[in-house]
Formats: structure tokens, sequence, C-alpha cells
């Protein structure tokens, strides 16, 4: 009870003093210059997807070989994802460095490859797709960073490509956080990296958890894409209608004859009966062998999908766990305003009255002293 009193006088006190306004912090917002490079990365991550997928989209169509294909969109896949997580990072410099490492690898990649190796005749436009994207970077980092960040971002990039070459995974992006600082530091640069204000860190959160979300879409979309061009390269109903039309051909000659040699008549029902049983059999083993295909193919696209979970849930928790850090650490400057203003309306309510006696109790003892 004491306590809620207390509180209802301090709010009584606050809120009667004119000059005292409690404010809750939102947090300081980025700098321009990495708002500028967030939104310029993040738009050229949208850029480099949607040209990805047409050339990939136009080598399925150019190519009739099943692995030039399937090569196409898997290049398709794994680039988009490497995208979306290099350009969804909370640091923009970060992500513009991740997002220049990936098309550079990209190009050197598909640079020094033989077209047996990619995509066979239709080689060629994935080459000039990468050859492009890596001058767009290059023109964008240019355009974003000051004279001497981007000399500098741009040495990075080479030393950190040449000191991690590509796997055989493919070209996958790789988290430069560290590696990027240590650079910096070693310019005698001690980088300063801010999260943004509150509405910038949810705005941050909702482009990630947009962008992650739509790539596993997509990447589940293109995986059935993948499934289907399997399943109509076996063949399967080409075999079997070929039976069929056998099939069909037998019954009629046996027709023919039945109705002119009972002999022959039995032995075609014999051999009716041998290849009924042959069809039966191809039939089966097909259908074993496509079911079984399926089911190594559902069962790796579950993986897939529970790791992009798995990945998506992690960021978002990071995520969160920086939003609250940035609320806590606004917390104690509150708290400090409030403790001073409360300590400045004490002083005014109580030493301004004592002030004023003291000085009233004076003037009355000299007006005493002269009488």
């Amino acid at each position: 009870m004491k306590r809620l009193l207390s509180l209802f006088f301090v709010a009584t006190i606050l809120t009667g003093c004119s000059l005292l306004k409690v404010s809750v912090s939102s947090g300081d917002p980025l700098p321009k210059r990495d708002a500028e490079i967030r939104l310029l990365t993040r738009g050229f991550y949208y850029d480099l997807s949607a040209e990805v997928s047409r050339t990939a989209d136009s080598i399925v169509d150019a190519a009739s070989a099943l692995p030039v294909r399937l090569a196409a969109m898997r290049w398709k896949i794994r680039v988009t994802r490497a995208a979306v997580s290099a350009a969804m990072q909370s640091i923009p410099e970060v992500a513009l460095a991740d997002m220049w490492i990936l098309c550079r690898r990209m190009d050197d990649c598909f640079s020094a490859a033989p077209d047996s190796v990619l995509f066979g005749s239709q080689s060629g436009l994935a080459r000039s797709t990468a050859a492009r994207l890596e001058e767009r970077i290059d023109a964008l980092a240019r355009e974003a960073l000051t004279g001497e960040r981007y000399g500098w971002m741009k040495e990075f990039v080479h030393c950190f490509v040449r000191e991690h070459p590509v796997t055989e995974q493919g070209v996958e992006s790789v988290n430069t956080t560290l590696a990027w600082i240590e650079f910096l530091r070693a310019k005698g640069f001690e980088p300063e990296f801010a999260t943004g204000s509150i509405a910038e860190v949810l705005a941050d959160v909702n482009d990630r958890v947009s962008g992650q979300t739509q790539q596993l879409a997509n990447a589940v979309g293109w995986s059935k894409e993948m499934l289907e061009m399997e399943w109509a390269e076996d063949g399967l109903r080409a075999e079997v209608g070929a039976r069929l039309d056998s099939l069909e051909r037998d019954l009629n000659r046996m027709v023919l004859v039945a109705e002119h040699l009972p002999e022959i008549s039995d032995r075609m029902m014999t051999g009716l009966n041998s290849e009924v049983a042959q069809l039966v059999d191809t039939m089966n083993s097909l259908v074993d062998n496509a079911f079984l295909d399926f089911g190594r193919q559902r069962q790796a696209l579950q993986t897939y999908v529970s790791q992009e979970r798995e990945a998506l849930v992690g960021q978002l928790r990071r995520s969160v766990e920086e939003l609250v850090a940035s609320v806590l650490d606004a917390v104690p400057g509150l708290v400090g305003k409030i403790v001073f203003y409360v300590v400045l309306a004490l002083v005014v309510l109580i030493g301004g009255p004592f002030a004023l006696g003291f000085w009233l109790g004076g003037v009355r003892q000299r007006l005493k002293m002269k009488e």
C-alpha cells in the first residue's frame, strides 16, 4: 500500500510539473550511408534472383539433355539461396561484400569451367549473366561507398576470393563479418555497427522473413519441376504404350487366323499368354522402380525443407534477441532521466519554499532592527 501511495505521489508531482516531459527512446536510426547500402544491396538481390531464374529457364527450354536441364535448375536454386543469405544480413557493408564475393566467385567459376562441366552449348548464357552481374555489383559498390571505402572493399573481395576458392558444391555464400572487421582494423579503422531504431529493426526482420519464405517457396517449386523432368525421362508411359500396341496387333492377327485355322489359334493363345505375362512383369518392375525413386526424392526434399525451416527460425530468433538488446540498452538512459527530473522537482518544491522563507525572515529581521 505504501509503495502504491509513493508511486501515485511521484506521478502526481511529475504530471504537475509542466517542464518535465517523459518519452520512450526508440533507438538511434541507421546512418544515411548504411541505410542506402542496405537498400541498394537488397534491391540488387531481387534483380540477381530474377536474372538468374530467367537465364536458367532459357537453358532448360533450349537444352534437350536431361543432365543439362537439371544442372540449370540446381544452379538457380543454389545461387538464389546463397544470395538471400548474403543480402539479408543485418550489417549493410557485410551484406554488400558477401553479394560481391558471390558474384565474383560465380563469374570466375563459369569463366574457367569448360562447356561440358557447365551447361553444354548453352553455357554462354550463364557466363554472360555472371559477368553482367559482377559488373553491376562493382558499379553498385562504387556508388554506395566513398572512394577510400570502395577501394578497401574491392581489395577485401579480391583477397577473400583468392584465399577461399570455390568448392565442389558450387558458388555458395559465406559469412564474412569477422573477416571484414579484421580487415578494417588492419587498415587502422575501428568499425562501428549500429542496429538502427526499433522501426528499422522490425523492417529488417520483416525483409528477412519475407525473403527467406519466398526463397523456400521457389526452391520447393523448382525441386518439383526437377522431379517431373526425371519422371518424364524414365519413359514409363512410352514403354507401356508400346507394349499395349504390340498386344493389340497380336490380338488382331489372332482373330484373323482363328477364323480360318483353329490350330494356329491355339498357338497364338499361348504366345499371347507369354506376351501378357511379360507385359505385367515389365509394368510391375517399372512402377516399383519409379516409386522407389520418388521415395528417395521425397526424403531429400523433406530434409531440405527442414534445414531451411531451422535456418529461418534461427535467424528470426537472433533478430528478436537484437531487438530486445536494443530496447534494454535504451532503458538505463530513460531511468536516469526520470531520476534526474524527480530530484530536480524535489529541489524546486522543497528547496524553493525554504529559500523563500529564509529570505522573508531575513527581511523581517532587518525591519525590526531598523525600528
